[in-house]
């Protein structure tokens, strides 16, 4: 009880709402298709008569159709024209962490912090969860915040905050025993963070018994593979959760785990050719960015879930845009294809590529002594630089925020390898 008072008194102090939201989508969810498409479009319709009210730059559109679409660039170079001057609200400062090569900086309301916190305790719940359960927040700084005012808020919320930024094997271990003696119900963080802590758990000599409800991963691509491993490290169902904060998107696997839920209360959502994901924040009337590139590439499911829940859903997130490898000539594959290529591996737990201009080598985490001629020939087959090679077991190279990328763009290969160079 004191825990779910704790939730209360952050929304009190933020002047959010994000437990009332909460309980208020766990009924919404179970709405018919047609009510929750008609609730999107009457937030839609109000959400086109303010961005036109107050934003001059979208006055002389008829239709939020004709909109065109936009990315981080345009809004960082048109900020002050997609800012509400008319917002009375609080008004709260936020940056993307540029994991498609440009970060972001933008501002919200309550309303769509209210909304971000409802998300994600909504794939929390569905994962078992119960409000004030001790969660493990294995992540980085594009998750979660280090100042005092986040911490007490932690503290309050009673999450533990594991950080994925260095992960040798005496901090693993250190983790595991902390997960397992703290009585935790729940691990979130990123899918490859968890996804290395399950493999050191299933490596250890002594397996520390934990008392999970579930895992939920987010932020990164989560693999069969890695689900597979992590629910045999923990002997807890793993989750996956999906987010897009800037664009409004927030969408969660419910025990089915066919598909990820997307809250359309919250966003309007466009698929394009090639799978690319354009959303729009409606509960976001302080920095309008209609149309937006999320960036990501996703595939929708034409059926509905057969848990009764009546938000879309995403069958897959296959990545982002920029998990593309492209060669000098012009050929290009998708992370996936490596993925496809190694799924049925049991040799190989992870992967990383990195490419330059002249140079492509696949990083394996696996077992040591292998012959992959077969894999290298099929590779060579589809993507032609001056060399392709595979290494065994080299550190993964992360991004700034701790995050696990499948694809990486260098300028020198060997460099990177060395550790001499860092990643883009």
């Amino acid at each position: 009880m004191l825990r779910r008072v704790g939730f209360n008194l952050i929304d009190l102090i933020r002047g959010t709402s994000s437990i009332a939201l909460l309980r208020e989508l766990e009924s919404i969810q179970f709405e018919s298709g047609m009510a929750i498409r008609q609730r999107q479009k009457q937030l839609l319709d109000d959400y086109f008569d303010a961005l036109r009210a107050a934003l001059p730059l979208y006055a002389e559109y008829r239709s939020f159709e004709e909109l065109p679409i936009i990315d981080k660039a345009f809004a960082n170079r048109n900020r002050e024209q997609l800012t509400n001057s008319h917002y009375r609200g609080r008004r709260i400062r936020k940056k993307t962490g540029g994991s498609t090569g440009e970060p972001l900086v933008f501002y919200t309301g309550t309303q769509s912090q209210s909304y971000l916190w409802a998300g994600i305790l909504l794939s929390w719940r569905a994962a078992g969860y119960r409000l004030g359960e001790p969660v493990a927040f294995l992540a980085g700084s594009s998750l979660f915040g280090t100042g005092f005012k986040e911490s007490v808020y932690y503290k309050l919320m009673n999450i533990k905050l594991f950080s994925a930024f260095e992960l040798s094997e005496g901090r693993l271990q250190a983790y595991a025993k902390e997960i397992a003696s703290g009585g935790f119900r729940l691990i979130y963080g990123y899918a490859g963070a968890i996804y290395r802590l399950a493999q050191h758990v299933i490596a250890s000599p002594t397996r520390p018994r934990f008392a999970l409800r579930g895992v939920v991963c987010t932020a990164e691509v989560l693999t069969p593979m890695m689900r597979r491993v992590t629910e045999a490290a923990f002997d807890a169902p793993c989750f996956n959760q999906y987010g897009c904060h800037d664009a409004g998107v927030s969408a969660y696997e419910c025990e089915r785990r066919q598909g990820l839920h997307l809250i359309t209360t919250r966003c309007h959502q466009e698929v394009l050719e090639g799978g690319k994901l354009v959303s729009t924040d409606l509960s976001n009337h302080v920095f309008f960015l209609p149309r937006y590139d999320t960036g990501d590439m996703v595939v929708m499911e034409d059926k509905p879930c057969p848990c009764g829940r009546g938000f879309p859903l995403i069958g897959e997130v296959t990545g982002r845009s920029n998990d593309l490898v492209s060669d000098p000539e012009g050929n290009t594959v998708h992370f996936m294809f490596f993925n496809y290529l190694f799924r049925e591996d049991s040799r190989i737990s992870s992967f990383q590529v990195l490419y330059d201009r002249h140079k492509l080598v696949i990083n394996l985490h696996c077992e040591t002594g292998n012959d992959w001629s077969g894999y290298l020939k099929r590779t060579a087959s589809s993507l032609k630089f001056d060399q392709v090679a595979f290494v065994e077991n080299h550190s993964f190279v992360l991004s700034a925020s701790g995050k696990h990328r499948f694809v990486v763009r260098v300028d020198d290969v060997d460099a990177v390898l060395a550790g001499t160079e860092r990643m883009h």
